[in-house]
């Protein structure tokens, strides 16, 4: 196995907890270093000697890890060069066999393509479609590279889970902070940005060819309780204010309580005036109107006619309303009583 030229090692970050660390089993055959850069001061591993980070933005991980991602030059200054692999990559080779092959001497930085991307566009419509991230940012951003550098859209983009650099060039330095610019101005989705910053930066890249989801030397994605939906993961619940979701979450009780409460009045109320209506005997001999034989007959009608004339307990269909779907309002509580009455009344008629 041929040694690296330079002190090397292989590197990740975590920031946020939003999924378990990865042990790498080919750290025990690899006499490089494995260095993860965390905020989780409990985080332990057996194969990743653990790094504490404290996050540049608390309430965005995503960006916070980005920087590490993209700063070698800063977070490794006692090395010379370094394999990079995102948490979900498994290494199955020795990285030493990795950057031998993909990083020799006269390479600064080395990258695979993206094998199921034909496009930076197609890149773009993706996170669009799944809701990476915010669409007006993704928007805004495509909408800069179609005017500034339209042709970077038609080009393969790179697969950034994995990249091998030499950190001590000054070209490779200045071409990551040209790339983390890109991500913390525009989406946090660093994919959408690496083509376009590494071609302005003048930085030549090896591109290497393998399958994303496994080759030689690696499998992905591998991932352990990820969740990415969670705050302030989620890119559209992390830029609403707390205090903006409390008062909605608020007013929304308070309008279920007050609907429950209403709802229980009415059923106390017709639940009173039904038992009212069928204990009314009749007055002396006074002439019974017709509304009221209609009521003293609904009174003294059999429980299966009782049953057959009440309403059933379904939910009434949605219908349609300026402000979205609403449902059509329940019957009053005499609206039983009436069908009874009018029934009765066609009997009488007929």
């Amino acid at each position: 196995m041929m040694a690296p030229t330079g002190r090397a090692c292989v590197y990740t970050c975590l920031i946020g907890g939003y999924e378990a660390l990865n042990e790498q089993p080919m750290a025990a055959a690899s006499g490089l270093d494995f260095i993860c850069f965390t905020d989780d001061p409990a985080l332990t591993s057996a194969s990743w000697q653990i790094r504490r980070l404290d996050p540049a933005f608390p309430l965005d991980p995503v960006r916070s890890q980005r920087m590490a991602k993209l700063s070698p030059h800063e977070l490794l200054p006692d090395y010379d060069l370094s394999l990079y692999i995102d948490n979900s990559v498994i290494l199955t080779a020795p990285p030493e066999e990795v950057i031998a092959r993909y990083l020799p001497d006269g390479v600064a930085v080395a990258m695979p393509g993206h094998s199921f991307r034909a496009s930076v566009r197609d890149e773009f419509m993706e996170v669009l479609r799944m809701g990476l991230d915010d669409g007006g940012r993704v928007l805004e951003q495509l909408n800069h590279y179609m005017m500034s550098d339209p042709l970077v859209l038609e080009a393969v983009p790179f697969w950034s889970a994995i990249m091998l650099r030499r950190h001590h060039d000054p070209t490779v330095a200045a071409a990551m902070r040209l790339w983390l610019a890109q991500v913390l101005r525009y989406s946090r989705r660093d994919q959408l940005s690496g083509t376009h910053a590494l071609g302005r930066s003048g930085l030549e890249v090896a591109r290497f060819e393998v399958d994303n989801l496994g080759s030689w030397f690696h499998r992905w994605p591998v991932t352990q309780a990820r969740d990415r939906d969670a705050f302030p993961f989620s890119p559209i619940l992390s830029q609403l204010p707390a205090g903006l979701l409390a008062d909605d979450w608020r007013r929304e009780r308070a309008a279920l309580v007050a609907r429950i409460t209403a709802l229980e009045t009415e059923l106390v109320t017709a639940q009173s005036e039904r038992v009212i209506v069928a204990e009314t005997p009749p007055v002396g001999d006074a002439p019974e109107s017709d509304l009221g034989r209609q009521f003293n007959t609904a009174a003294n009608v059999s429980p299966a006619a009782d049953r057959a004339f009440e309403p059933e307990c379904t939910s009434n269909p949605p219908i349609s309303a300026p402000n979205g779907t609403r449902t059509a309002s329940t019957s009053t509580p005499f609206g039983w009583l009436v069908e009874v009455a009018a029934r009765l009344k066609g009997d009488r008629d007929r």
